[in-house]
């Protein structure tokens, strides 16, 4: 059986709903509890975003969310759907916040962090600028004393 979506390639599945932790299954849908949860429970997440945001109707679709899902869309158009919206606002859904904030500190930590020359030279800067401060504080109490 060919797959729309390769499996196993080792990269996060292309296949799975972020936050539910849902997947397509192999006969290339969710199953139908799966579905009916997603469906009900994306239209409270996506309302919390809503408020968070603060937004009006008109503001709604230009920034790309629904306030629901489309239960006629296939499940690979929900996930296409889903998944974006989580990416960029998951933070302001109640039930998702610690695990989309968990698996952002875990990309960052991932990154290896590369010291720029400007970063360096700051840092010379800052250490020039403690001694300058120093040697000052040196000669003021040496002033106080003698």
């Amino acid at each position: 059986m060919k797959y729309k979506c390769p499996r196993y390639t080792g990269e996060p599945s292309n296949r799975k709903f972020l936050g539910f932790d849902f997947y397509i299954q192999s006969n290339e849908k969710l199953s139908k509890k799966n579905r009916e949860k997603l469906l009900v429970d994306s239209e409270i997440h996506m309302g919390e975003v809503i408020d968070g945001l603060n937004l009006d109707e008109s503001s709604i679709h230009s920034t790309g969310l629904v306030q629901e899902l489309d239960p006629n869309f296939s499940d690979y158009e929900l996930l296409n759907i889903w998944n974006p919206i989580y990416e960029d606002f998951g933070y302001l859904m109640t039930e998702f916040k610690e695990k989309w904030e968990e698996s952002k500190l875990k990309r960052f930590k991932n990154q290896s962090f590369k010291l720029s020359n400007e970063f360096e030279d700051l840092k010379s800067r800052v250490s020039n600028l403690q001694k300058e401060v120093m040697k000052l504080k040196g000669n003021k109490i040496k002033r106080l004393l003698g």
